[in-house]
């Protein structure tokens, strides 16, 4: 099965240059609300020899988190899931800032109905004492 990487705030800056790292050995997923940037970062990300694809995801969108999941999840096995989307206080309001910062790190970091697969040494917790 395909290993696979997502990368959130992938159409540009951190997301795209990380985007490119993994694309070495994962296909990588990346997600934008900007469907333009989006397409650009993906067209370039394959120009580089990366087997990239394009979804567009709102992470304060719990919801569009689960659907990016989904779709991603039936294209090959998730490895890892970089979270680069952000914003500094230049770009904003606060409460745009929070919402973004704060609420898609939530969303992100624990989709709804997602768990990680079992053979996976991925995972949320923390270790156990002794471990």
């Amino acid at each position: 099965m395909t290993k696979t990487a997502i990368v959130t705030g992938g159409a540009g800056g951190m997301g795209l240059a990380t985007a490119k790292i993994l694309g070495g050995d994962h296909r990588v997923v990346i997600t934008d609300v900007n469907r333009q940037r989006l397409d650009a970062a993906a067209a370039e990300l394959r120009d580089h020899g990366v087997d990239a694809a394009a979804v567009a995801c709102d992470i304060t969108s719990r919801a569009s988190v689960e659907a990016l999941f989904q779709q991603t999840d039936r294209e090959g096995s998730v490895r890892a899931v970089v979270h680069t989307a952000g914003i500094s206080p230049q770009m904003g309001t606060a409460d745009k800032i929070i919402r973004i910062n704060a609420l898609g790190t939530v969303n992100i970091t624990k989709p709804p109905s997602r768990s990680p697969p079992r053979d996976s040494r991925w995972s949320t917790s923390p270790p156990s004492p002794g471990t």
